[in-house]
């Protein structure tokens, strides 16, 4: 019996150390993913600038062929940042669901851990949980 509960415990335990250990490891990961998204924008953001400067170049210079390639750019331009604002919202709403899962479950975890520990404290002394003898 106490050798049940004394496994038991260990493996719970060993379980919130691996838990502890992980969660780190993947916020550092989504903060990197985060800074590489961040300058991916930035980078389109210059890019459309600089299409839109091409574009009113070649409008002042009359070059409809060069200006209607801009203008295609742009468009272009345009919608990949759309796209990219939706798959960040996205992926953002996705990291919230698994942080209040991941929180929900560290909950439980504890929960059963201090349950455990009052069986094994009642085990122990020979007491009910209500503080009478059996």
């Amino acid at each position: 019996m106490r050798r049940t509960i004394l496994s038991a415990i260990l493996f719970l335990m060993a379980s919130l150390v691996s838990f502890g250990q992980s969660a780190p490891a993947d916020a550092r990961q989504d903060q990197k993913e985060t800074q590489q998204a961040k300058q991916e924008v930035r980078s389109d953001m210059t890019d459309m600038k600089q299409d839109r400067v091409d574009l009113r170049q070649d409008v002042k210079a009359g070059d409809k062929a060069a200006a209607a390639k801009a203008q295609k750019e742009l468009r272009k331009d345009a919608r990949d940042m759309r796209r990219d604002e939706k798959k960040a919202l996205k992926d953002r709403k996705a990291d919230r669901k698994v942080a209040k899962a991941d929180r929900r479950d560290a909950r439980a975890d504890r929960r059963e851990a201090v349950v455990d520990r009052r069986q094994m404290r009642t085990a122990r002394t020979g007491m009910a949980p209500h503080g009478g003898h059996r």
